[in-house]
């Protein structure tokens, strides 16, 4: 069994270790604000377009409707193992290790390129690049240092195993979130009570909180084509922004009632089905 035998190789894969502790805890992290957006956006929302919350709740950031987050989790939890066999032995292992780096870069790439659609940057996920990109160096390193031939064989031979059951894992989880969904409750007749009553939705297409007031009232094209939304970011769809200055939206979602089109009250954040109920006077009808 050949080990790598270099200054500093013995601290080398603890330290790979711990980046894939840390690409482990941005993921769950990022994971979490997918499908649970904060109210007052991700803790890396610094202007436009740098936003986690834009990044991690788009079109993008779900693959086969499961957070692309998800999948980074299983691969850092097997980064674990493959990257201590490749430095164990290094001979039988670092094609697996250099394998696996390149399925992690393959994800990069698709992320850098939706951050590139998006026009904005989310931080924690570039850290995590960075964490990948860094594996997929080592490895090249380990390859040259001990020689080794880089052939398609090789790769496939060392790494299957790995390959196999982080398919298998992914494969779970597609079938959990698609065969098993979250049940979406019919909203419809709520939502028509809250336009007729002259409330109105301020928001911005960037808004974590915003995000989940839309989907827990079914989406754009469920119950929440109802409620007139007024999008008050001015790279958003149809932004009506004069009008979010004219009623000086602070936050959003803001939601406001309007007589006239003058302003009686308004509510600020994420509401639950019971808050727009007591802001609204609509009744729940058993929604929850």
């Amino acid at each position: 069994m050949k080990n790598v035998k270099t200054k500093g190789s013995k601290k080398l894969p603890f330290f790979m270790i711990f980046l894939s502790l840390v690409g482990i805890v941005i993921s769950v992290y990022l994971a979490y604000t997918h499908y649970m957006p904060p109210e007052g956006g991700s803790g890396c929302d610094l202007s436009e377009n740098i936003s986690c919350s834009l990044v991690n709740t788009s079109v993008y950031s779900e693959v086969f409707g499961v957070a692309v987050a998800l999948f980074g989790i299983i691969w850092f939890v097997l980064s674990i193992p493959i990257c201590w066999k490749a430095f164990s032995d290094t001979k039988k292992s670092v094609l697996a290790f250099f394998t696996w780096s390149i399925l992690g870069l393959l994800s990069v790439i698709y992320l850098v390129i939706a951050e590139i659609i998006l026009r904005s940057l989310c931080p924690y996920c570039t850290i995590v690049h960075v964490i990948v990109i860094t594996f997929f160096v080592i490895s090249l390193i380990l390859i040259k240092r001990c020689n080794v031939k880089i052939t398609l064989g090789g790769m496939w031979q060392q790494s299957k195993g790995w390959i196999i059951l982080g398919g298998i894992l992914s494969i779970l989880l597609v079938i959990l979130f698609n065969v098993f969904p979250e049940p979406v409750q019919n909203a419809d007749a709520f939502a028509q009570c809250i336009a007729s009553k002259g409330i109105k939705m301020y928001g911005s297409y960037v808004c974590s909180g915003c995000l989940a007031q839309i989907k827990m009232l079914g989406g754009h094209e469920g119950s929440f084509r109802f409620v007139e939304y007024i999008e008050c970011h001015p790279k958003g769809p149809n932004p009506q922004t004069d009008l979010c200055l004219k009623r000086n939206i602070q936050k959003t979602p803001t939601w406001i009632l309007e007589k006239d089109n003058e302003e009686i009250k308004r509510l600020e954040g994420f509401q639950s089905f019971e808050d727009l109920s007591e802001f609204s006077g609509c009744p729940l009808n058993g929604l929850s």
